[in-house]
């Protein structure tokens, strides 16, 4: 290796959370262009295991970074959300509800966009090594031997950074996602009704999460992204049995499903987790998402947000210790989200095997879905 290449800034993780640090740096200063860098390890277009499902928060953050609505890339607009657990089913109305991307389409579109406004990605680069130093983080690739004042750990669950972390903490607080792909009919229901499915029906045979069923276009064409969540937030209780639940759910529409499924995990958010460390920053799954869905995407958006103003904060006061990290997060609208989101999956995933406590909460679902109309849509747009 030759001479260590020197940012104030380096980003490992060039997907959603990663990204979003480095264009809301740029919203503070053009200047940042030159001092930060993000490393990804993947090649654009990368594949990604995802849903693909982008709330209304990611699109709250996606609009403050001035990117138009809608994205200019293939997407199916859920209007109807179906939770269903066995024959109960409350249905939540509004335009959008989500919004389904195919997240490789996603990510290559959020990277092609942020290098349009300056920002730095090295493509191709894996991270083997963190080396944090009395004054700097020394990062190492094959090829290259990093330094930065600042280290931004957004490579997800199963990256270098998580690693780094589960090293230093007790509990993994990891989720497991099983996905398949596969081709679908513009006529098939969902897509005729603009909807997408949540099934809980699973809680009571040990699931802690849910089964789900999403139309997306992949390659232009129709697809169906189907998959099982378990959280595992109640690691006392049995493991399930994924594949086989996962086969069952959908054995009469997809007989192909047992070979096809892949699984991948997630790293959920807990108010206990570690969220930075002297000159570390977390963000996006290796901070932690949301334990009651899943839901990633919008999260890791929302987390650069954060991280980016922490950023700035720390090198206005020559104060790398992230101290208040935390606090930034905990009393941010993504802190409210998040810790909802936790205390509801604590409650529900805990007391899912107790017979009479899904059909309680679908009940009082139903309820609340018919005394309060659906809100009005939250983005009008743009022209």
């Amino acid at each position: 290796m030759g001479a260590q290449v020197h940012y104030d800034v380096m980003i490992i993780g060039g997907g959603p959370a990663g990204l979003s640090t480095a264009l809301h740096l740029l919203c503070y200063s053009p200047q940042w262009s030159k001092r930060l860098l993000v490393l990804e390890k993947g090649l654009y277009p990368r594949f990604k295991l995802c849903g693909g499902a982008v709330t209304r928060l990611g699109f709250r953050i996606l609009q403050g970074l001035g990117f138009p609505y809608p994205l200019p890339l293939p997407q199916f607009n859920v209007k109807e959300v179906r939770l269903r657990y066995r024959r109960q089913v409350v249905t939540l109305h509004g335009e959008p509800q989500l919004v389904i991307f195919n997240r490789t389409e996603l990510d290559a579109y959020l990277a092609q966009q942020a290098k349009a406004r300056g920002v730095q990605i090295q493509e191709g680069k894996e991270v083997k090594a963190i080396t944090f130093l009395p004054d700097g983080v020394s990062l190492s690739t094959a090829e290259t031997e990093y330094f930065a004042q600042v280290v931004v750990g957004a490579d997800g669950a199963g990256g270098i950074t998580h690693r780094w972390v589960r090293r230093r903490t007790a509990k993994a607080r990891l989720a497991r996602t099983l996905e398949v792909v596969l081709p679908a009919s513009l006529s098939a229901e969902l897509f005729q009704s603009a909807a997408t499915l949540f099934d809980f029906s699973l809680l009571k045979e040990g699931l802690q999460g849910y089964v789900w069923d999403f139309p997306f276009f992949q390659n232009g064409e129709a697809a169906f992204n189907r998959g099982l969540y378990d959280a595992r937030l109640d690691r006392n209780k049995p493991r399930p049995p994924l594949p086989i639940f996962l086969q069952a759910a959908f054995s009469a529409a997809s007989p192909a499903m047992q070979s096809a499924w892949r699984s991948h995990p997630i790293h959920w958010f807990s108010p206990r987790n570690r969220f930075a460390y002297p000159r570390l920053l977390l963000v996006g799954e290796v901070a932690g998402v949301d334990p009651l869905f899943g839901e990633g995407i919008a999260p890791s958006l929302a987390y650069g947000q954060l991280a980016a103003q922490a950023i700035r904060d720390a090198f206005e006061r020559q104060d790398f210790s992230f101290s208040t990290y935390r606090w930034r997060l905990k009393n941010s609208y993504l802190g409210r989200y998040l810790m909802s989101r936790w205390f509801t999956a604590e409650v529900c995933y805990r007391l899912a095997g107790q017979g009479w406590f899904p059909p309680l909460v679908w009940a009082l679902g139903g309820l609340l879905a018919r005394l309060f109309p659906p809100p009005p849509p939250l983005l009008a747009p743009q022209s």
